[in-house]
């Protein structure tokens, strides 16, 4: 009866083996199959410090030759100072200037905005560089380009280096020589808002992270602005991140835009463009109507945001904190300067990483395989059995191979 234990044993120990071994498998493959991911933060502080892209916003009643505002848009002017203050002539371009802007920018002709629009040059009188004598915008080291928007002209600077990244100045040499101040930027501007971006990096949300200045007549502001730059990288599919690399706001004001002159003839309100893109359309303007819009321009929105829903796999965020220093000057002599410096506060990166990367699930499932069907556990456990009923079947074969004990005949004495 034994011997037919063997076999059934034998199976029952494989079975049993492979049962735990494919649920355990299963438990693995489902946990690495989850694409879970960890978010790490680390806080530095940077020997070299990247100049962020500096955006001006800057009303377009200071951006224009203020003659073709009193000409070819005299009516709309008007009518703004009107609506503003109760009358058609009227200071409204000063004491409301993001207002006043705001109404007069979208009936704005773009090949005028192109045309008639004060050169970056003359709106920055000056950019100093850390550790630089001579203007980086001679030297080429920075660069100034201008952007329409159906609010305010855009002004950009950049200052990048041969490789198109942003130049990066050492902490330490600032901080000796040039008394924490990285760059200097003086405008005889004196309303504007400012924005620092990434190239490239950009968030799409950032609008509310603009920081806006005034100065009034016969003033002269600076303004000291210390920076940290916050970087985050995420995972693209199939881990749950689902990042894409592109640049999320361009394509989305790409999409806006195109949509737009598609369907109405206009740009959307809100989106930049070059001035020079479309400088040659005599009737190019930015949607003016938006709230008597008839459900247009909302569709359009919603499509185009369609395609950015996915996060960028790497995009970049600047805090500001800026302290205001007001001096009185001549009347004409008004002018802003923004000293960007060295911020005490540390930088962050944070990262998102696979919490059950591929390396470790090959790992786990090549050591699980191994413990079951090498030498160990399942092995062990066979040659176990096979040593007991190696041990039974020697005593059994000993006990039937033992010769029996002849009885002793007895002995019959005959009679005499």
């Amino acid at each position: 009866m034994i011997f037919f234990l063997k076999p059934t044993l034998t199976i029952s120990i494989q079975a049993i083996c492979i049962a735990i071994f494919a649920w355990q498998f299963y438990l693995l493959t489902r946990n690495y199959t989850e694409f879970n991911v960890r978010k790490e933060v680390t806080y530095y502080i940077p020997n070299e410090i990247e100049l962020p892209e500096i955006r001006m916003l800057i009303p377009y009643q200071f951006a224009l030759d203020p003659v073709i505002l009193r000409t070819k848009y005299k009516t709309q002017v008007e009518k703004t100072c009107s609506y503003l203050t109760g009358r058609n002539d009227c200071d409204a371009y000063l004491t409301k200037p993001v207002l006043f802007s705001g109404l007069i920018g979208p009936h704005l002709l773009l090949s005028d905005i192109a045309n008639h629009s004060y050169a970056p040059e003359m709106l920055i009188q000056h950019v100093y560089l850390s550790g630089s004598k001579e203007n980086p915008l001679k030297s080429g080291e920075c660069k100034l380009t201008s952007q329409a928007s159906s609010l305010f002209m855009v002004l950009i600077l950049k200052c990048l280096d041969s490789s198109n990244f942003p130049i990066k100045i050492s902490r330490g040499k600032t901080v000796v020589y040039s008394t924490n101040y990285l760059l200097a930027v003086s405008s005889n501007v004196t309303t504007m808002s400012l924005n620092l971006n990434y190239p490239g990096k950009a968030l799409l949300e950032d609008d509310s992270l603009y920081t806006f200045s005034s100065a009034n007549p016969g003033k002269e502001i600076s303004h000291k602005i210390r920076f940290t730059k916050h970087t985050e990288t995420s995972l693209p599919p199939p881990y749950k991140t689902m990042c894409k690399n592109y640049d999320r706001r361009q394509t989305f004001e790409d999409c806006l835009n195109a949509q737009s002159i598609e369907q109405m003839g206009m740009l959307f309100p809100g989106t930049t463009v070059p001035l020079d893109k479309y400088s040659d359309s005599s009737q190019m303007r930015y949607n003016s109507a938006p709230y008597n819009d008839n459900g247009t321009l909302f569709k359009i929105y919603e499509q185009c945001q369609s395609l950015v829903t996915r996060p960028m796999c790497s995009s970049v965020q600047y805090e500001l904190k800026m302290s205001n220093t007001v001096l009185d000057v001549p009347k004409g002599k008004e002018q802003m300067v923004l000293l960007f410096s060295v911020s005490p506060r540390p930088d962050s990166i944070t990262e998102s990483k696979a919490e059950f990367p591929l390396i470790d699930y090959l790992i786990l499932s090549g050591s699980l395989f191994s413990s079951w069907f090498g030498i160990s556990i399942m092995g062990q456990l066979l040659a176990a059995s096979n040593l007991l009923f190696l041990a039974v079947e020697r005593k059994s074969t000993a006990v039937i191979d033992q010769p029996n004990e002849a009885p002793k005949p007895e002995v019959c004495n005959e009679p005499d």
